[in-house]
Order: structure tokens, then C-alpha cells, then sequence
């Protein structure tokens, strides 16, 4: 019996090489388009983070800015001074001398300020033993008077007739004793009377809280690359900004402040150059010609505590 023998056929060395190379042009596609891709997700991923950043920065200057003044404006004179809080560690006998402290600087050296008001909630009055005293209850607030170069023992009670603090002389448990007796019934809120100071400090904005000699500062937000006010100035007294200045001489014709912040993301991006300008308060700044991004926000806020 003969046997057939049926030869196999296969691929030939120029099929498989020409495969190969198919294979690896696309494998090739494949990797740029996903490198690219991953470029463009981390980039993307950075100036959300930037956006972020510019925002929350803009929204605390925002809560200061608005409380200048409240609980404190009448305490004051109508001018501007030097101003003696105690920031960065420089301890001063009064540490609320002045309701607003202006440090103006050209972009890009970055402006500070720094604000007085009842901001930070301290309790609730529960008892009034006596025309100078209030007892608080859910006391939260670092309050002292032993440390007299500190804003710690300074108060408002709200409501109250007039816009002014009161000194603090002496604490026994939740029981407050004031300077000047003052109006107030069981139930109304009182605050801590301190100033804040908003400065950048390598690239990050701070704010200092003055209350103690050390000045605790808190970091806000990071990769803040300048920060610039501009305040508007109502000179005739009729309700209306009629300019916009950077370091006005008194208190009572400011109505607003306009508020620059230039944003840049933490990573560069080397497929990016950054030749864009930016105006802060007047000043132009750029282009930077290096590979990060940038976001310049501006808004404008009104002191309303200073116009009652």
C-alpha cells in the first residue's frame, strides 16, 4: 500500500519579517498615543491643581477682606500708621493700634495686609454677674490677658450699639472681666478681636493670625506667585469709588479692594512656553518665557464693615 505524503506549508521568512515590522509600527503608534496622552493628563492635572490653588486663596482673602472692621472700626482713628502688630515673631506693646496695615510693592514683589476685626467666634454669653463681666459658655477662642503683647484679650459681643472692642482684664474659668462695663443680654455671640495678615512667603500664601507673640501662620495655598491690592478710594463722600490706589492715607474714603493673584502650576511642562503677560494693579508683568502655566484672578471686594 503506497502512502501520500502531504508536504505542510508555512509562513516564509519574509512574511514573518514583514509582520514584524507591522506589529511594530503599530506598537509604536500605540506607545506615542498613550505617552501623549499621559503628557496631556498630568499637564491637565497640574493647572486644575493651579486653578484650585488661585481659588481658595482668592476665597480666604474674600472672608477677611469682607469682616475688616466688624466688632472693632470705631476703636480706631481715620488715618493709617506703621501699625505695631505683632507679625513674625516682632512683639509690640499694642498689638491693635491700627485697623489696616499696608505694605505696597511693585509686581513682582508681592503687596501684604493686614486687617483687624471680630472674625474668629469665641462663645456665647451665658451669665452677666456684673456690668463689666460675662460668662461664656462653649468658650473656643485662646483668650488671655497675662500676655499683654498679644491680641488675645481683646473681645466684641454682638449685637451691641457701638462698633468698638473691649479689653479684657482678667478671666476666671468661662467668667470674662472687661475694662468698660458694656450692654448685653444671655444669648449674644462674642468674637475674638485680632488682626490678620495675608503675605506670600515663597510662593505659598500665609496668613498670620497675631495672636500670640509668635504669630501663628497658616498656609493657604501653594504656587501663588504674586500678590497685588489696589484699593478703591471714594474722595467726595458720595457712596461711589471714584479711584483706584495703592497706598491711600486714610481709612475712611477706602470702600473696596481689588485683589490680584497670579497663579502658576508646581510642575513645568515641556511642551509649553509660557509668553503671555499679566497686569497686577496697574503693573505689567511678563512674558516668563519658561515652561509653566499661569493664571492671573482678579476680584474686587467691599469692605462693608467700613461704610456702616
Amino acid at each position: 500500500m503506497s502512502k501520500k505524503i502531504t508536504q505542510a506549508k508555512g509562513f516564509t521568512l519574509v512574511e514573518l519579517m514583514v509582520v514584524l515590522v507591522i506589529l511594530g509600527i503599530v506598537s509604536i503608534g500605540a506607545i506615542t498615543s498613550i505617552t501623549g496622552q499621559n503628557k496631556v493628563y498630568h499637564s491637565e492635572e497640574d493647572i486644575i491643581d493651579m486653578q484650585m490653588n488661585a481659588r481658595v486663596a482668592m476665597q480666604r482673602i474674600c472672608n477677611i477682606i469682607r469682616m475688616a472692621g466688624y466688632g472693632c472700626k470705631d476703636s480706631f482713628g481715620p488715618n493709617l500708621t506703621s501699625g505695631n502688630l505683632a507679625t513674625n515673631g516682632d512683639v509690640a506693646p499694642n498689638p491693635l493700634n491700627s485697623l489696616l496695615i499696608i505694605s505696597d510693592n511693585d509686581s513682582p514683589t508681592p503687596d501684604s495686609l493686614t486687617l483687624t476685626g471680630a472674625i474668629r467666634y469665641a462663645g456665647t454669653v451665658t451669665a452677666i454677674p456684673a456690668a463689666n463681666q460675662i460668662t461664656l459658655g462653649n468658650l473656643r477662642a485662646n483668650l488671655d490677658t497675662n500676655d499683654t503683647a498679644a491680641a488675645k484679650s481683646f473681645i466684641f459681643v454682638s449685637p451691641r450699639e457701638s462698633n468698638v472692642y473691649q479689653t479684657i482684664t482678667s478671666i476666671s474659668g468661662s467668667t470674662l472681666t472687661l475694662q468698660n462695663p458694656l450692654t448685653t443680654t444671655v444669648g449674644d455671640g462674642v468674637y475674638q478681636v485680632q488682626a490678620f495678615t495675608l503675605r506670600l512667603t515663597n510662593n505659598s500664601l500665609r496668613i498670620d493670625d497675631n495672636v500670640d507673640t509668635s504669630s501663628t501662620s497658616l498656609e493657604v495655598a501653594d504656587n501663588i506667585q504674586d500678590l497685588q491690592f489696589q484699593y478703591g478710594i471714594d474722595s467726595d463722600n458720595d457712596g461711589v469709588v471714584n479711584s483706584w490706589v495703592d497706598n491711600p492715607a486714610t481709612i475712611r474714603q477706602i470702600k473696596a479692594v481689588k485683589v490680584f493673584i497670579l497663579a502658576r502650576t508646581g510642575k513645568t511642562d515641556r511642551e509649553y512656553t509660557d509668553r503671555k503677560t499679566y497686569s497686577l494693579a496697574g503693573v505689567t508683568v511678563g512674558p516668563f518665557n519658561d515652561n509653566f502655566h499661569r493664571q492671573l484672578l482678579e476680584s474686587t471686594f467691599y469692605i462693608r464693615n467700613l461704610n456702616l
